[in-house]
């Protein structure tokens, strides 16, 4: 092993060295650089693990905000310690930091993780940061630094964040919990030192090697409409012909895209084989679907509709239950199977089925004088322009590592876009037909939201607008 780095002593300052009469082109720092990007790939991670348990909507939104902070400060850290010839983003560290990382994770509770995570890692990763910055050349390793700099400010909002919602949320951390954490940061000098690699054990993915599992989703009771039909069932009804019931649709229908995102924490935490890049572009789908949620829930609220009128979601939803485990208490492993038919069907049925309702609409609200719905719709359509070009980028590895045929999945996507839409056309024509809608709760609530949404933001084009194409699916 390479000696430690050289005091500057002349100089009077507490900045090192970075390379010895051994060095070849990768200077000591990168090694440091490794440990910490493999710690904050960990904390990607836990919270993809624990994500789903906050309960209130705010928190639900930070959280997906957070999980793409926390890909964006990893690919950060992975781009710096690419550029250094010799250094590669994926070279081992030592399994130490993967036992950390695992004491973290294996929390005796939901708030105890977000202590472990936000209060205690956190912490130590900063002052880690902080000894780094003082230890390296700010002019040699200038960009390293403004990555660091980056890295701070983003750590100082989640801590901010964090106290905030203990002021909300008050929790006293588990005492024993908290002794793990601080007693296995003090054996690896709190970070401020390479960890080095003593044998050729490596370390994993956190979670990899424990027995944690994610818990369902926690969803607040009152958000849930177990009705034998969904106001968006009766909203579909008249979807083609009304521009109001299209009105009303569109902020609902991005609210509950919440959903998807919390689902697809799940979708990154049980795929640590993949490479990297999949868990960054996911992370950005889901932090893009977390916004679309919040976006149609602000839009909702100024048109003055209530979740609890309407519903976070409703038991017939696109995407299901994740299935459990037995003891009913964890989520069952997603299968690469799973994952890949999740990925096709939000990416080449779901999303690629809605693009032309949605230029549809935002002509429409366009036209129409309400620019703030306009607004909405336009910056979806962008988002999920993106999304769809990552489906095709993955499915095809997603395949692969299933061991599922590929070729020809785009046609299949046609097809079943097809069938959703029959299905669909079906529903509408059956609900039409209904001798007893006007006794439904739903069908009655629709009625009084439209009239709510009409008062408040009238369209100048409702009874100009042109017939468009029908709910997709």
């Amino acid at each position: 092993m390479s000696p430690a780095p050289t005091d500057l002593s002349s100089q009077n300052t507490s900045v090192q060295v970075q390379v010895d009469p051994h060095t070849r082109k990768v200077p000591h720092s990168v090694r440091r650089l490794a440990d910490l990007a493999y710690l904050e790939q960990s904390i990607h991670r836990m919270l993809c693990g624990w994500g789903n348990q906050f309960d209130a909507w705010e928190d639900k939104v930070a959280l997906c905000a957070h999980v793409w902070d926390q890909a964006c400060i990893v690919q950060s850290l992975r781009q710096r310690i690419d550029q250094f010839p010799g250094a590669h983003a994926d070279q081992p560290v030592s399994h130490k930091l993967e036992a950390l990382a695992n004491t973290v994770l294996n929390a005796p509770c939901f708030e105890d993780a977000v202590d472990g995570i936000y209060q205690v890692l956190n912490t130590a990763l900063v002052n880690a940061y902080l000894d780094f910055i003082e230890k390296v050349s700010a002019i040699h390793d200038g960009p390293t630094h403004q990555i660091i700099r980056q890295i701070v400010a983003t750590k100082d909002r989640q801590r901010r964040w964090r106290v905030s919602y203990r002021q909300r949320v008050v929790h006293h951390v588990n005492q024993n919990y908290l002794e793990d954490i601080t007693a296995q940061l003090a054996s690896l000098d709190h970070l401020h030192a390479p960890i080095p690699m003593t044998d050729t054990q490596a370390a994993a993915p956190v979670g990899v090697h424990s027995s944690f599992r994610p818990m369902p989703a926690k969803v607040d009771p009152s958000w849930l409409t177990t009705g034998t039909h969904d106001i968006l069932d009766w909203i579909a009804v008249d979807f083609a012909d009304q521009i109001q019931a299209r009105q009303l649709f569109w902020p609902i229908g991005y609210m509950r895209e919440l959903g998807l995102a919390m689902d697809q924490l799940l979708w990154i935490y049980d795929s640590p084989d993949m490479p990297w890049a999949f868990a960054y572009d996911e992370s950005r789908h889901l932090w893009d679907e977390s916004r679309h949620g919040d976006s149609g829930y602000a839009r909702m609220k100024e048109l003055g509709i209530t979740i609890q009128e309407v519903g976070f979601k409703h038991s017939r939803d696109l995407l299901g239950d994740r299935a459990q485990t037995d003891d009913g208490q964890r989520l069952a492993v997603m299968s690469p199977k799973a994952l890949y038919e999740a990925l096709f069907f939000i990416g080449m049925v779901a999303e690629t089925g809605h693009f032309k309702v949605k230029r549809e609409a935002y002509s429409d609200f366009k036209a129409g004088g309400d620019l703030a719905s306009a607004e909405m719709m336009l910056y979806d359509i962008i988002d999920e322009t993106m999304h769809v070009q990552y489906a095709h980028q993955w499915l095809g590895r997603l395949a692969e590592r299933a061991g599922l045929e590929h070729e020809g999945y785009e046609q299949r996507a046609h097809q079943i876009r097809e069938d959703k839409q029959t299905q669909a056309d079906q529903r509408v024509a059956a609900l039409r037909q209904d001798p007893n809608k006007h006794s439904d709760p739903s069908w009655q609530l629709y009625q009084q939201l439209r009239q709510r949404v009409h008062e408040c933001c009238p369209l100048s084009n409702a009874q100009s607008c042109p017939s468009r194409s029908s709910k997709p699916m």
